[in-house]
């Protein structure tokens, strides 16, 4: 009988300390050569929101590739930030200090992730640095409103529905209030005709309202052109989001960093939080971080 090929797999939960929480993530370490058609059926296989495929890099500390059930993605933040807590707790990243910094490998570039340990619980918290805002295409806040099944007057005017990219772009829908994204009943066959052409991959829906006091806005996050309908917690997509309320005066900036918690997954029964950190004044954004921590709720093997 042929030997087949073992594959470790580690399953985190990502923004949340809490077990079944946030956005789940299959880790797969990858120490040789896989075929490309094998990470697809993979991640088919595994049917989470993506799977990340941690290997060598030659021009970085790591590299990673993202898998969605459907397609390859370049980059999302979700699993970047389980693939650096399972490579913490696997002892395959050297963490010393309070602050240790990687360089990530990815399609969308090198980019670099430090690795932060809280002394008061313990915990790594996974920070990555995304690119400076884009400010991408605007679209019509009426088609948008009917196709996630609201009024005109949901949408939180004058701001605009536009797409953002820090990296990865996503469509920017603010809405008034909790109560609007509570109905949002989204009418998935429209939202696919209007992804067609569009610039963005997937629909990021807020309002500065929010469940907890701490918090500075609520999310839901649809993806369908990927395969996901419902995203728990987005990573990227939050990047966009901050860039977003800073640019627009959502949210006032403060010098020199400006620090934003974003709540989000309720809807779906996972709440998480997503911290980000915006370098710069309201037109000119300088940088954007995006941090989380992660849970482990499964270790395995996969073979081929």
């Amino acid at each position: 009988m042929k030997r087949r090929k073992e594959l470790k797999i580690v399953q985190v939960d990502a923004f949340t300390d809490t077990p079944y929480g946030g956005n789940p993530a299959a880790v797969v370490f990858v120490h040789s050569d896989i075929e490309e058609s094998a990470m697809h059926r993979i991640a088919r296989e595994m049917n989470v929101r993506e799977t990340v495929f941690v290997g060598k890099s030659k021009v970085a500390d790591f590299r990673f590739r993202f898998m969605t059930p459907k397609r390859e993605i370049d980059f999302s933040g979700h699993p970047t930030i389980a693939a650096f807590h399972a490579l913490v707790e696997e002892g395959l990243a050297e963490v010393p200090d309070d602050v240790n910094t990687f360089e990530l490998e990815t399609n969308a570039g090198v980019l670099s992730v430090d690795v932060m340990k809280n002394e008061s619980t313990g915990q790594h918290e996974v920070q990555i640095t995304h690119d400076a805002p884009t400010f991408m295409n605007t679209y019509d806040p009426k088609e948008y409103a009917e196709a996630l099944g609201l009024s005109l007057a949901d949408i939180l005017s004058p701001n605009p529905i536009q797409t953002v990219s820090t990296g990865t772009p996503h469509l920017m829908v603010p809405v008034s209030t909790m109560r609007s994204i509570n109905r949002l009943d989204p009418d998935w066959v429209r939202l696919k005709e209007l992804r067609e052409g569009a610039d963005y991959v997937s629909i990021q829906v807020f309002t500065r309202d929010t469940i907890e006091p701490t918090s500075d806005a609520h999310v839901r996050h649809f993806a369908p052109a990927l395969g996901v309908y419902e995203d728990p917690v987005s990573g990227s997509g939050a990047g966009c989001m901050a860039s977003y309320m800073i640019r627009y005066g959502l949210i006032e900036p403060s010098i020199p960093v400006t620090s934003i918690v974003i709540e989000q997954g309720h809807s779906v029964g996972r709440p998480g939080k997503v911290f980000v950190e915006v370098q710069g004044k309201q037109e000119d954004i300088k940088q954007v971080k995006v941090s989380g921590t992660g849970v482990t709720v499964l270790k395995g093997s996969l073979y081929l």
